[in-house]
């Protein structure tokens, strides 16, 4: 499979926005064309147990996916935060709650020093699994 490619101003803004809410997770998608990522979209967590979970309320869900038709952008991506590990993974709810099998999934973590870390991955809720997927940080 073809790497993400996302701007380094893109990949801040998802930091930012870890950081904004942590010690909760937080949650958004990545619009773009093909490979290429070009627009944060931050939805809110409105989870129950949002340190440990997420789930994007549904009116911005809804509102992100009708920007990103307006700017011919398809989902790239579905990030979100796990603020404990500084080396995330995906959990098994992770796992479970994959309905985009086709988009790539971020997750950011935070070392000891709070300093945020990228890993991306492919996830299949059918099949149960994931697996790292590659990207790229340009510019």
């Amino acid at each position: 499979m073809t790497a993400i490619r996302l701007r380094r101003a893109l990949v801040e803004e998802m930091f930012a926005h870890a950081r904004a809410v942590a010690p909760e997770e937080c949650c958004g998608l990545l619009g773009g064309r093909g490979a290429e990522a070009s627009s944060v979209y931050q939805l809110r967590n409105v989870a129950r147990a949002r340190a440990v979970s997420y789930e994007a309320a549904p009116e911005e869900l809804l509102d992100a996916q009708r920007r990103m038709r307006e700017r011919v952008e398809t989902l790239t991506a579905i990030y979100h935060s796990h603020p404990r590990p500084a080396d995330p993974a995906p959990s098994a709810s992770d796992v479970k709650l994959a309905f985009y099998p086709t988009a790539v999934y971020f997750i950011i973590g935070f070392d000891e020093r709070g300093e945020c870390a990228l890993r991306a991955f492919r996830i299949s809720e059918r099949e149960s699994r994931w697996e790292r997927a590659e990207f790229d940080i340009t510019g």
